[in-house]
């Protein structure tokens, strides 16, 4: 069976009107990519999402999250709940965490280097890429495969998530194969799979089943239903939207329903049994917080955003499949709406919304700006033959904003050394020749090569030198490291600020201890007469109520720093020989994510503050 065949437009009624994609996008040569594309797509991710391993960006302050939990699991063995320290720390599922372990255990490290645990996140987004690509191959053509797979993986959102280790993308990478199985049943001329009735409990073939495997582990990914919500509201949207009741009853199936149920809920249900505040955990998520709401048409322009540099053609291929999704009826093309349009009605819905819940349906935007690439190209080969002349475009924005360029490097307002300012002065010529040159003599991918060496170029070079306010922290953790003797006791105050603690953690040794608060200096865990302190500058006057403090370093600038005194510090305490000590008490889970105040161990012992103005 060729991959034609496997993809018709609308396999169901042969020869009928529909039956090509009526928009004119399809039929661009073979409707399968070749070896040589997958290698390609293979390589571009490969240097554009593994380049931050070698960039020596520090992590940032939600990145760190991930890794360090990652890194505490392989530490105490407990892989099934999350801790931080003496934390139950229940905000996210962690099927990401195991993702990050086997990747760590195969290549021999522990979760505690940049470049390693950002190499799941990268083979996560390359994996959504080849998937996106082989799919768009199959309704459009090879071309507009390819396409959509580099202009996927050059969506700043897209880009920027696949160089992170965060949950997103790992929900992106099992929410696009959840589709592509989908896709792979409701496109394939296959008796078993379209023209058998099947009964309510009868046993489906394997796709069905994977299918509902993977919807269940989509709920181990990120929250509850974040993944699973989006892709059977899609799904449920285009079946409806057809009417084809034969293909609507291959999904209510008994045994399917019951293995995402199962997949879904066990690791929430152990979870609320060994910590039943975690409901009231879930509850605050989801309506006791006003933290990231947003209004109901947020979406909108986020998406206009994060789809950049590809908006434009992505809302010309909106514009283009629209009679195939709406007037003809062609398959292919109302699924391609259907994927676009349901999950920002569906993520619209909920008071809490954030850009990057955006990230695991960026890829049909990827395959609309694939469809409308050739049609805006189209358009501008139309131009008087003067306006697509390199000399022209060089003379009118080659040059202009080259010499804005230089005089901005000359003023050193351009970031990183003067020499990679002067690259990017002549990568900016290049890209408008090549731009330029695509025009005159009318090949397209001429223009695309030009955009995907300018965003890929901008977003490395970003890496390395766009400023960044952790880096001064990261310096000082760092010589932390190697200021506190080997047999000394190292701690840290969680306290430091939301989120911010996981990111010092990360760059600390691995034997630093987390101190809830500081009152927990008083834990009779701690047997030592004297220990090491990374705290805020301003916690010297608390610390001092517990013994002599010596402050023996501080960070130059911290992140989020408004006043002195708000920068990391590292302090040397000798406890008082006749402090009382206390037994630590719990953690409950609201209580580690600071959403309930205490417990402190003994009196509470005042934290520091920013000194009067």
């Amino acid at each position: 069976m060729t991959q034609t065949e496997q993809y018709p437009s609308n396999p169901s009624s042969p020869g009928e009107p529909g039956e090509g994609v009526s928009s004119g996008v399809a039929g661009q040569g073979i409707n399968r990519l070749r070896l040589v594309d997958y290698f390609l797509l293979i390589l571009f991710c490969g240097v554009l999402f593994g380049y931050v391993a070698i960039s020596g960006r520090p992590m940032t302050m939600h990145e760190a999250r991930l890794p360090q939990l990652s890194r505490e699991m392989m530490r105490t063995g407990d892989y099934l709940i999350p801790h931080n320290g003496p934390r139950p720390w229940l905000e996210r599922p962690p099927l990401p965490h195991w993702v990050e372990i086997i990747f760590a255990k195969a290549i021999g490290q522990n979760c505690d280097t940049e470049w390693s645990v950002r190499i799941p996140p990268a083979i996560m987004g390359t994996l959504v890429v080849l998937v996106t690509a082989t799919m768009a191959a199959g309704w459009f053509g090879r071309v507009s495969g390819l396409l959509a797979g580099f202009s996927l993986a050059s969506m700043y959102e897209f880009y920027y998530y696949s160089t992170l280790s965060e949950d997103d993308i790992f929900l992106a990478a099992l929410v696009i194969i959840a589709v592509a199985l989908f896709v792979f049943m409701e496109f394939r001329r296959d008796p078993e799979m379209q023209d058998k009735r099947l009964g309510f409990v009868e046993w489906r073939p394997w796709p069905v089943v994977a299918f509902f495997i993977l919807m269940g582990l989509s709920n181990l990914a990120k929250g509850p239903g974040v993944g699973a919500i989006v892709v059977a509201g899609t799904l449920g949207v285009y079946l409806l939207w057809q009417r084809d009741w034969r293909r609507i009853r291959r999904y209510i199936w008994f045994w399917g329903w019951l293995i995402f149920i199962a997949l879904a809920l066990w690791w929430h249900v152990v979870v609320g049994i060994r910590y039943p505040e975690y409901l009231k955990n879930l509850r605050y998520d989801f309506a006791d917080t006003n933290t990231f709401d947003q209004p109901v048409w947020y979406y909108v322009p986020q998406l206009l955003g994060v789809a950049m540099p590809w908006t434009p053609a992505a809302l010309v291929g909106l514009f283009i499949t629209a009679r195939g999704a709406f007037r003809v009826g062609n398959r292919a093309e109302r699924f391609l709406w259907c994927w676009a349009i349901v999950p920002i009605v569906i993520l619209s819905i909920p008071h809490r919304k954030h850009h990057h819940y955006l990230v695991p349906s960026l890829a049909p935007w990827a395959i609309l700006a694939a469809v409308g690439l050739p049609r805006m190209a189209k358009a501008f080969f139309a131009g008087p033959e003067w306006s697509r002349r390199p000399k022209f475009g060089m003379t009118v924005f080659g040059l202009p904003v080259a010499i804005a360029l230089a005089i901005l490097l000359f003023l050193h307002k351009i970031p990183g050394p003067q020499l990679i300012g002067g690259g990017l002065i002549g990568v900016w010529l290049l890209c408008v020749w090549m731009y330029y040159h695509g025009l005159l003599v009318k090949r397209g991918g001429w223009l695309f090569a030009a955009i995907l060496l300018g965003a890929g170029v901008t977003y490395c070079w970003g890496q390395t030198y766009w400023p960044d306010e952790t880096v001064p922290d990261t310096q000082f953790l760092r010589r932390v490291n190697a200021e506190v003797p080997a047999d000394k006791l190292l701690t840290l105050d969680a306290a430091v600020g939301p989120l911010d603690f996981f990111r010092d953690q990360f760059y600390l040794r691995d034997d630093t201890l987390l101190l809830h608060n500081l009152s927990y200096l008083r834990s009779n865990d701690i047997h030592t007469s004297e220990v090491y302190v990374v705290a805020r500058l301003f916690d010297q006057a608390p610390l001092q109520t517990l013994g002599d403090v010596m402050v023996i370093d501080q960070s130059e600038h911290s992140r989020r720093q408004k006043k002195p005194g708000q920068q990391l510090a590292l302090f040397h305490l000798v406890f008082k020989p006749d402090l009382i000590r206390y037994s630590p008490p719990a953690i409950s889970p609201m209580q580690a994510m600071e959403r309930e105040a205490g417990p402190n161990c003994g009196p509470e012992l005042s934290e520091g503050g920013p000194p009067p103005e």
